[in-house]
Protein backbone atom coordinates (compact mmCIF):
# COMPACT_ATOMS: atom_id res chain seq x y z
CA UNK A 1 0.00 0.00 0.00
CA UNK A 2 1.14 3.60 -0.61
CA UNK A 3 1.42 5.64 2.58
CA UNK A 4 2.21 9.26 3.38
CA UNK A 5 2.84 10.93 6.70
CA UNK A 6 -0.59 12.60 6.50
CA UNK A 7 -2.29 9.32 5.70
CA UNK A 8 -4.44 7.99 8.58
CA UNK A 9 -3.76 4.45 7.45
CA UNK A 10 -0.03 5.16 7.71
CA UNK A 11 -0.68 6.53 11.18
CA UNK A 12 -2.37 3.27 12.19
CA UNK A 13 0.56 1.23 10.88
CA UNK A 14 3.06 3.42 12.74
CA UNK A 15 1.12 3.05 15.98
CA UNK A 16 1.03 -0.71 15.57
CA UNK A 17 4.76 -0.81 14.88
CA UNK A 18 5.36 1.33 17.98
CA UNK A 19 3.51 -1.15 20.19
CA UNK A 20 0.24 0.75 20.45
CA UNK A 21 -2.48 -1.71 19.43
CA UNK A 22 -5.27 0.37 20.94
CA UNK A 23 -4.13 3.47 19.05
CA UNK A 24 -3.91 1.61 15.77
CA UNK A 25 -7.34 0.08 16.38
CA UNK A 26 -8.91 3.48 17.08
CA UNK A 27 -7.70 4.75 13.71
CA UNK A 28 -9.04 1.84 11.64
CA UNK A 29 -12.36 1.82 13.53
CA UNK A 30 -12.75 5.55 12.85
CA UNK A 31 -11.89 5.08 9.19
CA UNK A 32 -14.52 2.37 8.81
CA UNK A 33 -17.16 4.39 10.68
CA UNK A 34 -16.59 7.57 8.66
CA UNK A 35 -16.49 5.81 5.25
CA UNK A 36 -13.28 7.61 4.33
CA UNK A 37 -12.50 8.05 0.58
CA UNK A 38 -9.83 5.34 0.43
CA UNK A 39 -10.75 3.63 -2.85
CA UNK A 40 -8.94 0.35 -3.40
CA UNK A 41 -7.06 0.72 -0.13
CA UNK A 42 -10.14 -0.47 1.76
CA UNK A 43 -8.65 -3.93 1.36
CA UNK A 44 -5.58 -2.79 3.33
CA UNK A 45 -7.82 -1.34 6.03
CA UNK A 46 -9.75 -4.62 6.25
CA UNK A 47 -6.60 -6.70 6.61
CA UNK A 48 -5.17 -4.38 9.26
CA UNK A 49 -8.45 -4.36 11.19
CA UNK A 50 -8.55 -8.17 11.09
CA UNK A 51 -4.98 -8.33 12.38
CA UNK A 52 -6.05 -6.11 15.27
CA UNK A 53 -9.10 -8.28 15.99
CA UNK A 54 -11.54 -5.48 15.12
CA UNK A 55 -14.10 -7.69 13.40
CA UNK A 56 -16.77 -5.03 12.78
CA UNK A 57 -14.31 -2.65 11.13
CA UNK A 58 -12.73 -5.46 9.11
CA UNK A 59 -16.07 -6.57 7.70
CA UNK A 60 -17.17 -3.01 6.93
CA UNK A 61 -13.88 -2.23 5.19
CA UNK A 62 -13.92 -5.42 3.15
CA UNK A 63 -17.50 -4.77 2.02
CA UNK A 64 -16.40 -1.37 0.73
CA UNK A 65 -13.41 -2.99 -0.97
CA UNK A 66 -15.74 -5.41 -2.76
CA UNK A 67 -18.14 -2.58 -3.72
CA UNK A 68 -15.36 -0.86 -5.67
CA UNK A 69 -15.50 -3.74 -8.19
CA UNK A 70 -18.29 -6.18 -7.25
CA UNK A 71 -17.59 -8.58 -10.14
CA UNK A 72 -13.90 -9.04 -9.31
CA UNK A 73 -13.25 -12.63 -8.25
CA UNK A 74 -10.15 -11.77 -6.20
CA UNK A 75 -12.12 -9.36 -4.04
CA UNK A 76 -14.91 -11.86 -3.53
CA UNK A 77 -12.43 -14.57 -2.57
CA UNK A 78 -10.76 -12.22 -0.08
CA UNK A 79 -14.15 -11.30 1.39
CA UNK A 80 -15.28 -14.90 1.79
CA UNK A 81 -11.95 -16.00 3.25
CA UNK A 82 -11.98 -13.13 5.75
CA UNK A 83 -15.51 -13.89 6.88
CA UNK A 84 -14.55 -17.53 7.48
CA UNK A 85 -11.35 -16.54 9.29
CA UNK A 86 -13.29 -14.23 11.59
CA UNK A 87 -15.75 -16.97 12.51
CA UNK A 88 -18.60 -16.06 10.12
CA UNK A 89 -18.44 -19.30 8.15
CA UNK A 90 -22.14 -19.37 7.23
CA UNK A 91 -21.82 -15.75 6.08
CA UNK A 92 -18.86 -16.73 3.88
CA UNK A 93 -20.99 -19.43 2.26
CA UNK A 94 -23.90 -17.08 1.68
CA UNK A 95 -21.75 -14.33 0.16
CA UNK A 96 -19.74 -16.68 -2.07
CA UNK A 97 -22.75 -18.63 -3.32
CA UNK A 98 -24.50 -15.35 -4.18
CA UNK A 99 -21.50 -14.30 -6.28
CA UNK A 100 -20.97 -17.64 -8.02
CA UNK A 101 -23.53 -17.12 -10.85
CA UNK A 102 -22.02 -13.69 -11.51
CA UNK A 103 -18.38 -14.73 -11.59
CA UNK A 104 -16.67 -13.77 -14.87
CA UNK A 105 -15.63 -17.40 -15.37
CA UNK A 106 -15.66 -20.66 -13.40
CA UNK A 107 -12.99 -20.54 -10.72
CA UNK A 108 -11.83 -23.56 -8.71
CA UNK A 109 -10.94 -21.31 -5.76
CA UNK A 110 -14.55 -20.28 -5.23
CA UNK A 111 -15.66 -23.90 -5.11
CA UNK A 112 -12.79 -24.81 -2.82
CA UNK A 113 -13.71 -22.00 -0.43
CA UNK A 114 -17.30 -23.19 -0.41
CA UNK A 115 -16.28 -26.81 0.06
CA UNK A 116 -14.07 -25.95 3.02
CA UNK A 117 -16.80 -23.86 4.64
CA UNK A 118 -19.46 -26.54 4.14
CA UNK A 119 -17.08 -29.07 5.72
CA UNK A 120 -16.60 -26.81 8.74
CA UNK A 121 -20.37 -26.49 9.07
CA UNK A 122 -20.81 -30.27 8.98
CA UNK A 123 -22.60 -30.18 5.60
CA UNK A 124 -20.72 -33.15 4.19
CA UNK A 125 -22.64 -33.74 0.95
CA UNK A 126 -22.43 -30.10 -0.07
CA UNK A 127 -18.76 -30.04 0.86
CA UNK A 128 -17.96 -33.09 -1.25
CA UNK A 129 -19.79 -31.68 -4.26
CA UNK A 130 -17.93 -28.36 -4.10
CA UNK A 131 -14.56 -29.98 -3.50
CA UNK A 132 -14.98 -32.29 -6.46
CA UNK A 133 -15.91 -29.29 -8.59
CA UNK A 134 -12.76 -27.53 -7.39
CA UNK A 135 -10.66 -30.60 -8.29
CA UNK A 136 -12.23 -30.74 -11.76
CA UNK A 137 -11.64 -27.04 -12.46
CA UNK A 138 -8.29 -26.44 -10.78
CA UNK A 139 -5.19 -25.79 -12.91
CA UNK A 140 -3.13 -25.44 -9.70
CA UNK A 141 -1.63 -28.65 -8.23
CA UNK A 142 -1.43 -27.14 -4.72
CA UNK A 143 -5.12 -26.21 -4.68
CA UNK A 144 -6.07 -29.59 -6.13
CA UNK A 145 -4.02 -31.34 -3.45
CA UNK A 146 -5.61 -29.36 -0.60
CA UNK A 147 -9.07 -30.10 -2.01
CA UNK A 148 -8.25 -33.82 -2.07
CA UNK A 149 -6.99 -33.62 1.51
CA UNK A 150 -10.19 -31.96 2.74
CA UNK A 151 -12.26 -34.52 0.85
CA UNK A 152 -10.19 -37.40 2.28
CA UNK A 153 -10.88 -36.17 5.81
CA UNK A 154 -14.62 -36.25 5.15
CA UNK A 155 -14.87 -39.87 4.00
CA UNK A 156 -13.74 -43.40 4.74
CA UNK A 157 -11.94 -45.24 1.95
CA UNK A 158 -12.58 -48.85 1.00
CA UNK A 159 -10.76 -51.18 -1.36
CA UNK A 160 -11.35 -50.26 -5.01
CA UNK A 161 -12.32 -46.66 -4.26
CA UNK A 162 -11.78 -44.74 -7.54
CA UNK A 163 -10.65 -41.69 -5.56
CA UNK A 164 -7.52 -43.58 -4.52
CA UNK A 165 -6.65 -44.36 -8.14
CA UNK A 166 -7.26 -40.73 -9.11
CA UNK A 167 -4.97 -39.43 -6.37
CA UNK A 168 -2.28 -42.00 -7.19
CA UNK A 169 -2.38 -41.03 -10.87
CA UNK A 170 -2.06 -37.34 -10.00
CA UNK A 171 0.82 -38.02 -7.62
CA UNK A 172 2.63 -40.06 -10.27
CA UNK A 173 2.11 -37.34 -12.88
CA UNK A 174 3.47 -34.63 -10.59
CA UNK A 175 6.32 -36.92 -9.50
CA UNK A 176 8.92 -34.89 -7.53
CA UNK A 177 6.62 -31.85 -7.52
CA UNK A 178 3.78 -33.66 -5.78
CA UNK A 179 2.35 -31.39 -3.05
CA UNK A 180 2.57 -32.64 0.50
CA UNK A 181 -1.20 -32.27 0.98
CA UNK A 182 -1.83 -34.90 -1.70
CA UNK A 183 0.53 -37.33 0.02
CA UNK A 184 -1.31 -36.83 3.31
CA UNK A 185 -4.62 -37.48 1.54
CA UNK A 186 -3.21 -40.72 0.15
CA UNK A 187 -1.81 -41.61 3.56
CA UNK A 188 -5.32 -41.24 5.00
CA UNK A 189 -6.69 -43.54 2.28
CA UNK A 190 -4.07 -46.23 2.90
CA UNK A 191 -4.65 -46.02 6.64
CA UNK A 192 -8.38 -46.53 6.14
CA UNK A 193 -7.56 -49.66 4.13
CA UNK A 194 -5.37 -50.98 6.95
CA UNK A 195 -2.19 -50.69 4.87
CA UNK A 196 -0.13 -49.54 7.84
CA UNK A 197 3.36 -49.57 6.33
CA UNK A 198 2.28 -47.91 3.08
CA UNK A 199 0.29 -45.28 4.97
CA UNK A 200 3.21 -44.47 7.26
CA UNK A 201 5.69 -44.26 4.37
CA UNK A 202 3.36 -41.90 2.52
CA UNK A 203 2.86 -39.66 5.54
CA UNK A 204 6.62 -39.60 6.08
CA UNK A 205 7.22 -38.65 2.45
CA UNK A 206 4.77 -35.78 2.77
CA UNK A 207 6.32 -34.66 6.06
CA UNK A 208 9.78 -34.52 4.50
CA UNK A 209 8.47 -32.16 1.81
CA UNK A 210 6.91 -29.80 4.35
CA UNK A 211 9.90 -29.94 6.69
CA UNK A 212 12.18 -28.72 3.88
CA UNK A 213 9.95 -25.66 3.43
CA UNK A 214 9.04 -25.02 7.08
CA UNK A 215 12.02 -25.97 9.26
CA UNK A 216 11.56 -26.19 13.01
CA UNK A 217 14.01 -24.68 15.51
CA UNK A 218 13.58 -27.03 18.43
CA UNK A 219 16.49 -25.53 20.36
CA UNK A 220 14.88 -22.07 20.33
CA UNK A 221 11.58 -23.56 21.45
CA UNK A 222 13.21 -25.39 24.35
CA UNK A 223 15.09 -22.26 25.43
CA UNK A 224 11.78 -20.40 25.55
CA UNK A 225 10.19 -23.12 27.68
CA UNK A 226 13.23 -23.07 29.98
CA UNK A 227 12.84 -19.29 30.38
CA UNK A 228 9.11 -19.58 31.07
CA UNK A 229 9.55 -22.21 33.78
CA UNK A 230 12.45 -20.47 35.49
CA UNK A 231 11.15 -16.91 35.16
CA UNK A 232 7.38 -17.16 35.53
CA UNK A 233 7.09 -18.10 39.17
CA UNK A 234 4.53 -17.20 41.82
CA UNK A 235 7.02 -14.71 43.26
CA UNK A 236 7.58 -13.06 39.88
CA UNK A 237 3.86 -12.57 39.25
CA UNK A 238 3.34 -11.27 42.79
CA UNK A 239 5.70 -8.38 42.00
CA UNK A 240 3.56 -7.23 39.05
CA UNK A 241 0.69 -4.77 39.50
CA UNK A 242 -2.56 -6.77 39.64
CA UNK A 243 -5.24 -6.81 36.98
CA UNK A 244 -8.62 -5.35 37.86
CA UNK A 245 -10.51 -7.67 35.52
CA UNK A 246 -13.20 -9.70 37.31
CA UNK A 247 -14.79 -11.37 34.30
CA UNK A 248 -14.91 -15.16 34.07
CA UNK A 249 -16.24 -15.08 30.51
CA UNK A 250 -13.43 -16.99 28.78
CA UNK A 251 -12.89 -20.72 29.29
CA UNK A 252 -9.41 -21.68 28.13
CA UNK A 253 -9.03 -25.23 26.82
CA UNK A 254 -5.40 -26.31 26.80
CA UNK A 255 -3.57 -29.31 25.42
CA UNK A 256 -1.66 -30.64 22.48
CA UNK A 257 -3.29 -30.74 19.07
CA UNK A 258 -5.20 -33.99 18.53
CA UNK A 259 -5.47 -34.55 22.29
CA UNK A 260 -9.24 -33.94 22.47
CA UNK A 261 -9.36 -30.16 22.76
CA UNK A 262 -11.86 -29.79 19.92
CA UNK A 263 -14.06 -32.43 21.56
CA UNK A 264 -14.14 -30.35 24.77
CA UNK A 265 -14.80 -27.21 22.76
CA UNK A 266 -17.75 -28.86 21.03
CA UNK A 267 -19.20 -30.14 24.32
CA UNK A 268 -18.95 -26.78 26.05
CA UNK A 269 -20.14 -24.83 23.01
CA UNK A 270 -23.29 -26.98 23.04
CA UNK A 271 -24.24 -25.41 26.39
CA UNK A 272 -26.99 -22.79 26.28
CA UNK A 273 -24.81 -20.29 28.15
CA UNK A 274 -21.78 -20.67 25.86
CA UNK A 275 -21.86 -18.72 22.62
CA UNK A 276 -18.95 -20.20 20.74
CA UNK A 277 -15.32 -21.13 20.62
CA UNK A 278 -12.35 -21.74 18.42
CA UNK A 279 -8.60 -21.31 18.19
CA UNK A 280 -9.05 -17.57 18.60
CA UNK A 281 -5.48 -16.37 19.20
CA UNK A 282 -7.01 -13.17 20.60
CA UNK A 283 -4.93 -13.08 23.78
CA UNK A 284 -1.81 -12.50 21.72
CA UNK A 285 -3.65 -9.84 19.73
CA UNK A 286 -4.80 -8.09 22.92
CA UNK A 287 -1.29 -8.17 24.40
CA UNK A 288 0.76 -7.52 21.26
CA UNK A 289 2.16 -4.37 22.90
CA UNK A 290 4.34 -6.68 25.01
CA UNK A 291 6.48 -7.34 21.96
CA UNK A 292 7.27 -10.83 23.24
CA UNK A 293 6.17 -13.37 25.83
CA UNK A 294 9.33 -14.31 27.67
CA UNK A 295 9.89 -13.19 31.28
CA UNK A 296 12.30 -10.50 30.04
CA UNK A 297 9.52 -8.94 27.94
CA UNK A 298 7.19 -8.84 30.95
CA UNK A 299 9.94 -7.27 33.06
CA UNK A 300 10.42 -4.52 30.47
CA UNK A 301 6.68 -3.85 30.51
CA UNK A 302 6.76 -3.55 34.30
CA UNK A 303 9.05 -0.51 34.06
CA UNK A 304 6.77 1.43 31.71
CA UNK A 305 5.13 4.59 33.13
CA UNK A 306 1.68 3.05 32.61
CA UNK A 307 2.63 -0.31 34.16
CA UNK A 308 0.21 0.11 37.06
CA UNK A 309 -2.88 -0.48 34.91
CA UNK A 310 -1.41 -2.18 31.84
CA UNK A 311 -2.58 -5.68 32.88
CA UNK A 312 -6.12 -4.40 33.35
CA UNK A 313 -5.99 -2.77 29.93
CA UNK A 314 -4.78 -6.00 28.37
CA UNK A 315 -7.74 -7.78 29.96
CA UNK A 316 -10.16 -5.11 28.75
CA UNK A 317 -8.72 -5.43 25.24
CA UNK A 318 -9.15 -9.22 25.27
CA UNK A 319 -12.76 -8.98 26.47
CA UNK A 320 -13.45 -6.32 23.83
CA UNK A 321 -12.14 -8.66 21.14
CA UNK A 322 -14.46 -11.40 22.42
CA UNK A 323 -17.35 -8.92 22.14
CA UNK A 324 -16.30 -8.09 18.58
CA UNK A 325 -16.37 -11.73 17.54
CA UNK A 326 -19.19 -13.20 19.65
CA UNK A 327 -21.29 -10.31 20.94
CA UNK A 328 -21.45 -9.10 24.54
CA UNK A 329 -23.13 -12.07 26.26
CA UNK A 330 -22.35 -15.71 26.94
CA UNK A 331 -19.23 -17.63 27.91
CA UNK A 332 -16.62 -18.28 25.22
CA UNK A 333 -14.28 -21.25 24.75
CA UNK A 334 -10.78 -20.25 23.68
CA UNK A 335 -8.70 -23.28 22.67
CA UNK A 336 -5.72 -21.54 21.08
CA UNK A 337 -3.03 -24.22 21.07
CA UNK A 338 0.02 -22.14 22.04
CA UNK A 339 -1.65 -20.92 25.24
CA UNK A 340 0.17 -23.66 27.18
CA UNK A 341 3.15 -21.29 27.12
CA UNK A 342 1.21 -18.26 28.33
CA UNK A 343 -0.91 -19.68 31.16
CA UNK A 344 0.74 -17.49 33.79
CA UNK A 345 0.21 -14.31 31.79
CA UNK A 346 -3.39 -15.24 31.00
CA UNK A 347 -4.08 -15.99 34.66
CA UNK A 348 -2.51 -12.68 35.73
CA UNK A 349 -4.51 -10.65 33.19
CA UNK A 350 -7.75 -12.63 33.68
CA UNK A 351 -7.51 -14.00 37.22
CA UNK A 352 -11.06 -15.43 37.26
CA UNK A 353 -10.73 -17.36 33.99
CA UNK A 354 -11.08 -21.13 34.09
CA UNK A 355 -8.70 -23.58 32.39
CA UNK A 356 -9.29 -27.15 31.23
CA UNK A 357 -6.18 -29.12 30.24
CA UNK A 358 -6.57 -32.24 28.10
CA UNK A 359 -4.08 -35.05 28.62
CA UNK A 360 -3.93 -38.04 26.30
CA UNK A 361 -1.68 -41.08 25.84
CA UNK A 362 1.55 -39.79 24.22
CA UNK A 363 1.63 -42.44 21.50
CA UNK A 364 -1.89 -41.60 20.29
CA UNK A 365 -1.16 -37.86 20.26
CA UNK A 366 2.13 -38.32 18.42
CA UNK A 367 0.63 -40.59 15.78
CA UNK A 368 -2.35 -38.31 15.21
CA UNK A 369 -0.15 -35.22 14.93
CA UNK A 370 2.16 -36.97 12.48
CA UNK A 371 -0.81 -37.94 10.31
CA UNK A 372 -2.20 -34.38 10.28
CA UNK A 373 -1.30 -31.84 7.63
CA UNK A 374 -1.51 -28.57 9.55
CA UNK A 375 -1.91 -25.56 7.27
CA UNK A 376 0.14 -23.15 9.38
CA UNK A 377 2.33 -23.26 12.46
CA UNK A 378 2.97 -26.48 14.39
CA UNK A 379 6.17 -27.05 12.45
CA UNK A 380 7.29 -29.56 15.08
CA UNK A 381 4.78 -32.06 13.64
CA UNK A 382 6.81 -32.94 10.52
CA UNK A 383 9.31 -35.13 12.37
CA UNK A 384 8.72 -37.88 14.92
CA UNK A 385 11.79 -36.76 16.87
CA UNK A 386 10.59 -33.14 16.91
CA UNK A 387 7.18 -34.32 18.10
CA UNK A 388 8.85 -36.19 20.95
CA UNK A 389 10.96 -33.24 22.08
CA UNK A 390 8.04 -30.82 21.82
CA UNK A 391 5.73 -33.08 23.79
CA UNK A 392 8.35 -33.49 26.52
CA UNK A 393 8.49 -29.70 26.80
CA UNK A 394 4.70 -29.57 27.00
CA UNK A 395 4.84 -32.03 29.88
CA UNK A 396 7.22 -29.69 31.70
CA UNK A 397 4.86 -26.76 31.13
CA UNK A 398 1.91 -28.79 32.39
CA UNK A 399 3.77 -29.69 35.59
CA UNK A 400 4.82 -26.06 36.10
CA UNK A 401 1.43 -24.41 35.60
CA UNK A 402 -0.62 -27.00 37.47
CA UNK A 403 1.68 -26.62 40.47
CA UNK A 404 1.13 -22.84 40.40
CA UNK A 405 -2.61 -22.82 39.69
CA UNK A 406 -4.12 -26.11 40.92
CA UNK A 407 -7.54 -24.57 41.53
CA UNK A 408 -7.82 -22.77 38.20
CA UNK A 409 -6.78 -25.75 36.03
CA UNK A 410 -8.88 -28.90 35.69
CA UNK A 411 -6.98 -31.83 34.18
CA UNK A 412 -9.13 -34.06 31.96
CA UNK A 413 -7.62 -37.41 30.86
CA UNK A 414 -8.93 -38.14 27.36
CA UNK A 415 -9.22 -41.88 27.96
CA UNK A 416 -11.33 -41.34 31.09
CA UNK A 417 -13.48 -38.75 29.32
CA UNK A 418 -14.47 -41.11 26.50
CA UNK A 419 -14.99 -44.00 28.95
CA UNK A 420 -17.24 -42.01 31.31
CA UNK A 421 -18.36 -38.82 29.54
CA UNK A 422 -21.21 -37.99 31.94
CA UNK A 423 -18.90 -37.86 34.94
CA UNK A 424 -16.32 -35.71 33.21
CA UNK A 425 -18.83 -33.38 31.58
CA UNK A 426 -20.30 -32.74 35.03
CA UNK A 427 -16.83 -32.04 36.44
CA UNK A 428 -16.03 -29.62 33.62
CA UNK A 429 -19.30 -27.76 34.03
CA UNK A 430 -18.80 -27.47 37.78
CA UNK A 431 -15.25 -26.22 37.26
CA UNK A 432 -16.49 -23.56 34.84
CA UNK A 433 -19.53 -22.55 36.91
CA UNK A 434 -22.00 -23.79 34.30
CA UNK A 435 -25.25 -25.60 35.02
CA UNK A 436 -25.65 -29.23 33.99
CA UNK A 437 -27.59 -29.89 30.77
CA UNK A 438 -28.70 -33.34 29.71
CA UNK A 439 -28.38 -32.51 26.00
CA UNK A 440 -24.59 -32.16 26.23
CA UNK A 441 -24.23 -35.90 25.74
CA UNK A 442 -25.51 -35.24 22.19
CA UNK A 443 -22.89 -32.56 21.52
CA UNK A 444 -22.20 -34.05 18.07
CA UNK A 445 -25.62 -32.83 16.91
CA UNK A 446 -24.83 -29.18 17.67
CA UNK A 447 -24.82 -27.14 14.48
CA UNK A 448 -21.78 -24.87 14.48
CA UNK A 449 -18.66 -24.28 12.48
CA UNK A 450 -15.65 -26.40 13.50
CA UNK A 451 -12.46 -25.13 11.93
CA UNK A 452 -9.85 -27.62 13.15
CA UNK A 453 -8.63 -30.91 11.71
CA UNK A 454 -11.02 -32.70 14.10
CA UNK A 455 -14.05 -31.42 12.19
CA UNK A 456 -15.25 -34.92 11.25
CA UNK A 457 -14.65 -36.59 14.61
CA UNK A 458 -16.72 -34.13 16.66
CA UNK A 459 -19.74 -34.75 14.42
CA UNK A 460 -19.88 -38.28 15.79
CA UNK A 461 -20.97 -39.61 19.21
CA UNK A 462 -18.21 -39.92 21.79
CA UNK A 463 -16.25 -43.13 21.40
CA UNK A 464 -13.15 -44.90 22.70
CA UNK A 465 -12.24 -46.35 19.30
CA UNK A 466 -9.29 -43.96 18.88
CA UNK A 467 -7.71 -45.08 22.16
CA UNK A 468 -4.54 -47.11 21.67
CA UNK A 469 -4.35 -46.74 17.88
CA UNK A 470 -0.63 -46.01 18.15
CA UNK A 471 0.02 -49.67 18.87
CA UNK A 472 -0.58 -50.52 15.21
CA UNK A 473 2.43 -48.31 14.46
CA UNK A 474 4.47 -49.24 17.55
CA UNK A 475 7.70 -50.13 15.72
CA UNK A 476 7.45 -47.19 13.34
CA UNK A 477 6.98 -44.75 16.22
CA UNK A 478 10.31 -45.69 17.83
CA UNK A 479 11.98 -42.33 16.93
CA UNK A 480 9.20 -40.51 18.76
CA UNK A 481 9.49 -42.55 21.95
CA UNK A 482 13.26 -42.24 21.92
CA UNK A 483 13.05 -38.43 21.71
CA UNK A 484 10.19 -38.24 24.18
CA UNK A 485 12.27 -40.13 26.70
CA UNK A 486 10.02 -43.08 27.28
CA UNK A 487 10.17 -46.66 26.01
CA UNK A 488 7.36 -47.77 23.72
Amino acid sequence: MTLTTADPLAQAVRRLQAGDRAGAASVVVKLAAEDAPLGDRWGDVARLAATLGEVSAARAAMRRHVAMDPYDTERRLAYGAMLAELGHVAGAVKATEAFLPNAPKPDARLHHLLGTCHAQLGETEKAEARLREAIALSPWPELTAVAWLTLADLKSFKAGDPDIAAMEALAAALDKAVPSALLYALGKAYNDLGEVDQAFETYERGARRVRAQRPYDGDASRRFVDAVISGFTAEAFAKLPPSGIQSDRPIFVLGLPRSGTTLIEQILASHVDVVGGSELNLFRTATMDLGGYAPADVTRMAFRPDAADVWTRFGEAYLHLLDERFGPTGRVVDKTLNHTRFVGLIHHVLPNARFIWLRRAPGDVALSCFRSHFAAGLDWTWSLADIGWHMADEDRLYAHWTSLYPDAILTVPYEELVADPKRWIERMLTHCGLSFQENLKDFHLTQRAVTTSSVSQVRQPISARAVGQWKRYETLLAPFFEAYGQPA
